[in-house]
Order: C-alpha cells, then sequence, then structure tokens
C-alpha cells in the first residue's frame, strides 16, 4: 500500500464511509478506490483519470485534493510514466486501424449511393402529400368568409344590448378595500419568511436544526442547489424518498407527499449543497448547514379532521322541541351502571 493510500483510507476510515459508500457518493467505481488505497494506479485508466479520481477521493472525505497532488507528485509521475510506456504500444498499431476505417468509410458510402433513388423516391411522395394538405386547406378558407361575416354582425348586437349596458356598475368603497387589504403574518425572533408561508425555529444550539412549518407541507417546496459533488438524502416519517447525488450548479426539487409530519434532509457533507425552501434560501445555524435538518408539520396544520367533517342533520320538527324535552345524550348512571341522562 502506497503513503498516499493510506492517508485517504485513513480519512475515509475516520468519515465512517465505505467503499460501497465513497462508491455511491463519487460514482467511481470500487475497484479503482482500491487501486488508490493500494497504490495499484497501472489499473485506472488512464494518468488524467489516476489525478481525477485521487482529488475527488480526497475532497470527499475532508481531505485537499490539490495538495496532495503536490506532496505526491512524485509517485504519481513514476504512474504515469509506466501508462505513457503502455500507450507507446498501442500507438504502433495505430496505421492498421486507419486503414479499416477508410475501409469501413468507403464501404458506407457505397451503401449510401445505393440507397439514393429509393431515397428520392420517398421525399417525392412527402412533397405530394404536403402540396395535397396545402390545397384542402386553402379550399377550407375560402368557404369561412360567409361565416365570419355573420357572427360579427351578432357578436355587435349583443354589445349595444341594454342588459349588457347594466352590468358595467362601480366598484364599491368596500370592494375596492376588500381587494387593497392584504394580512401579512407578524414574525416572531425565530421565525423565517419563505414565500406566502413561515417557518419557526425551534432547536438550539448544538441540536440538529429543527423547524416548525406554519402550515401543511403542500403549501412549502423544497429545493437543493449543489455547490459541489454531494449526496442527498431526504426522509418521509422515517422512510428515504431521496437517495441521490447532485453536482455543482445542480437543482434538484422535491414535493413532500401529503399526510406526512416530519421531513428529514441529510447531506453528505454539510458544505455540499444550498437548501431553498419556496424559493427562499434557508441561511446555516453556523458556518456551514448542519449535516441533518428536521422540519415538523404544525400541531394545527389547518386540515379538516373527521369531527369537523360531521354535520348534523336535525329535521324542522325536533327545532321546535322544547328544553324540557330534550334529555341529553344516554349515559350509564355511576353507581348501579344503569342508563340516565346528564
Amino acid at each position: 500500500m502506497s503513503e498516499l493510500g493510506t492517508k485517504l483510507r485513513e480519512a475515509r476510515v475516520e468519515k465512517g464511509y465505505t467503499l460501497n459508500t465513497l462508491q455511491q457518493m463519487t460514482k467511481i467505481q470500487k475497484k479503482y478506490l482500491q487501486a488508490i488505497e493500494l497504490g495499484n494506479y497501472e489499473e485506472m485508466p488512464g494518468s488524467f483519470y489516476v489525478r481525477a479520481f485521487i482529488k475527488q477521493y480526497a475532497d470527499m472525505v475532508g481531505l485537499d485534493g490539490d495538495e496532495l497532488l503536490i506532496e505526491y507528485e512524485d509517485e504519481l509521475s513514476s504512474s504515469s510514466d509506466n501508462s505513457n510506456d503502455s500507450e507507446d504500444v498501442e500507438g504502433d498499431k495505430i496505421p492498421s486501424r486507419a486503414e479499416r476505417y477508410v475501409t469501413n468509410e468507403n464501404n458506407s458510402f457505397d451503401a449510401i449511393v445505393a440507397y439514393l433513388p429509393v431515397i428520392l423516391l420517398v421525399a417525392i411522395v412527402i412533397g405530394i402529400m404536403i402540396a395535397l394538405v396545402f390545397a384542402i386547406n386553402s379550399i377550407g378558407q375560402n368557404d369561412q368568409p360567409a361565416e365570419s361575416v355573420s357572427s360579427e354582425t351578432t357578436s355587435i348586437v349583443s354589445v349595444v344590448e341594454p342588459e349588457s349596458v347594466e352590468q358595467d356598475e362601480p366598484a364599491t368603497e368596500s370592494d375596492a378595500e376588500s381587494e387593497t387589504t392584504t394580512e401579512e403574518p407578524t414574525l416572531g425572533e425565530n421565525d423565517i419568511m419563505v414565500g406566502d408561508q413561515v417557518l419557526t425555529l425551534t432547536s438550539q444550539p448544538g441540536e440538529a436544526t429543527t423547524y416548525e412549518l406554519n402550515a401543511p407541507f403542500s403549501e412549502y417546496t423544497f429545493e437543493f442547489e449543489g455547490n459541489n459533488f454531494v449526496w442527498v438524502g431526504v426522509f418521509e416519517d422515517g422512510v428515504i424518498v431521496q437517495d441521490t447525488t447532485i453536482v455543482e450548479d445542480e437543482v434538484l426539487e422535491h414535493i413532500v407527499t401529503p399526510g406526512t409530519q416530519e421531513v428529514r434532509i441529510s447531506f453528505g457533507y454539510p458544505e455540499g449543497a444550498n437548501l431553498s425552501v419556496n424559493g427562499t434560501l434557508i441561511e446555516p445555524q453556523g458556518q456551514y448547514l448542519t449535516e441533518t435538518m428536521i422540519f415538523t408539520a404544525a400541531e394545527d396544520s389547518g386540515e379538516e379532521t373527521e369531527d369537523d367533517a360531521i354535520e348534523l342533520d336535525i329535521p324542522e320538527e325536533d327545532a321546535t322541541t322544547s328544553e324540557e324535552d330534550f334529555q341529553g345524550p344516554a349515559v350509564l348512571a355511576p353507581e348501579d351502571g344503569t342508563e340516565g341522562a346528564e
């Protein structure tokens, strides 16, 4: 195992990542990750990929990839020399490949020439069909002027009718006031305005960042914008519904499933992405966003309950019943367990 590979492996273990996890986060095949840790750079596709994969590996485990490439330049240079030797060997075969390419190109040209009459015939048929369609449309348009004149006459007569004039009444002052009056919510110290809705910060310093929604989840849209290559996970009531990665400047939108009570959002590393809710950027609680953020539904989210949905249908004759006749719902007496009245 090389010195560089040992350093990368120790940083990965310290982060708690397995090779399978790192493969999912970086999209680099597991065999290449193992080759980097063991220093077997000859197994890589080329010297360019050796440096690119090492830098991405280092950045993902919290190391500075550029500094590592400079520090272990000698080790990487020796691997690039070996790869250049193999490329020189392959270069001796270029003339024979070029000859085969010329032969294939000539064969393709001959095939196109052979099918040229068929292509011309198909083009002529398509042109005739297009001409017929235009001819039919022009004939149909010649029959429309009489109908359009009659429709215009009817519309003019309907405009001057007295009923249509009476409908244009000036708006009352109450209507104008109702249109101009808008209610804006009063924000508290921990409230954040996101679009037309409000988030309330309920967590304390040192805890996972937690926000409470002041409306149902259907009123909130979550967007993730990558600052770098990063893994994003979204959990709804403990069930993962988003398990993906995004790259720099990529935007991922998530709409919460109706009926969800809690949403947890996790990032591969905090500075890897920005989180916006209803188009409003959520500012980090500290230097970066915490790796896990929690959003909970409000206790009274405004959704209709079963009790609210029940409507009593009382007949008109029961509405006149006196208070003496009304005995209330049947209940059990506290001593003998028989039915009584409240």
